[in-house]
């Protein structure tokens, strides 16, 4: 599998960057991620760099907002295994992305009805992608 994660900013805690190092490790011998780190700006700047980023004919975009679909860990291994080209994850600044950023996904996916950092987003969905992929392999990680 191939993903590719834009998220705004960089970690400012270093043991989320650690855990966030560590899940990257675990996923190398299942999925290539590309990360891509863009700066802090102003909600509409943040957008346009992300839709700079984008290349809609070869990527599935997935934009994590909070009027997303739900979903348990084992419906998310299996949507990302009925899609067939590279994943690409956007995660948004603190103010959120624009209403043309999020017209531009395939998908608007919410990792809960809470609010978190987008630092903890971006940790939380590497945590959930390994799971994924465990779930996929018949891994451990995950108790089905």
């Amino acid at each position: 599998m191939l993903f590719k994660l834009i998220s705004i900013g960089r970690f400012k805690d270093r043991h989320l960057q650690a855990k966030a190092e560590e899940f990257l490790k675990w996923l190398s011998p299942y999925a290539k991620v590309e990360l891509l780190e863009l700066r802090d700006s102003t909600k509409e700047k943040e957008s346009q760099a992300i839709l700079k980023a984008l290349d809609k004919s070869k990527e599935f975009v997935i934009v994590l907002s909070e009027e997303g679909r739900e979903c348990t860990s084992v419906e998310f291994a299996g949507l990302l295994n009925r899609i067939d080209r590279k994943i690409t994850f956007v995660i948004g600044g603190p103010y959120g992305m624009t209403p043309e950023l999020k017209a531009q996904a395939d998908l608007l996916l919410s990792l809960s009805k809470l609010t978190f950092t987008h630092e903890m987003a971006r940790l939380f969905l590497l945590e959930q992608l390994y799971r994924a992929i465990s779930i996929t392999n018949g891994g451990k990680y995950h108790n089905i």
